[in-house]
């Protein structure tokens, strides 16, 4: 695969439910939660999701800022917020939840933008006239509101996740675009 930087862009997201957030980035510790699904065979029924991405309504839409790498038409995508966050990879590395991840070069989870009509879209094609946009992983599982055993957690929020039988609906994201054609 090869990058290609005039396609590559730093922008913030939000969705009509939340905002997103690591944990750890938005408390300064580590925060656990009740285990989402139900797991036999389990010494503990809460997990440490400290590198978890979630959704909340009460985090600042800028909370996160983000660098989509153009890789032909798929996109991998780095935080840019400074901090022990810095440059890490969106992954899908714990069954389908999405975390923070030091990445090696190329080894990053990649993503399509999809438009409205479930067309893969770069850079080239989002402009004002594209309100949201939905994010799915190379293997084509679009990225969801996630259920839980315990509803909601009011401290972290709204699993992002990619499994459908685990999952409400598919996430629209708003993009707000701060730089085109960012070099990387």
């Amino acid at each position: 695969m090869s990058t290609n930087q005039e396609k590559s862009f730093i922008a913030t997201l939000s969705t009509p439910i939340g905002n997103p957030h690591f944990p750890r980035l938005t408390y300064g510790r580590n925060i656990s939660t009740l285990r989402p699904d139900y797991e036999a065979f389990t010494f503990s029924s809460h997990i440490d999701v400290s590198d978890y991405l979630f959704l909340h309504p009460g985090i600042a839409p800028d909370a996160l800022t983000f660098y989509f790498r153009c890789y032909d038409n798929y996109y991998a995508i780095y935080i840019l917020n400074r901090g022990p966050y810095y440059y890490r990879a969106i992954s899908k590395e714990q069954k389908d939840f999405l975390n923070a991840y030091v990445s090696q070069d190329g080894d990053e989870t990649t993503f399509n933008l999809l438009d409205a009509n479930g067309k893969i879209i770069t850079l080239d094609q989002l402009d004002s006239d594209t309100p949201t946009v939905r994010i799915q992983t190379r293997a084509g599982k679009l990225l969801r509101a996630g259920l839980s055993r315990s509803k909601y957690d009011p401290k972290v929020g709204t699993f992002i996740r990619t499994d459908p039988n685990h999952s409400s609906t598919a996430l629209d994201f708003r993009l707000n675009i701060l730089q085109r054609n960012a070099p990387y």
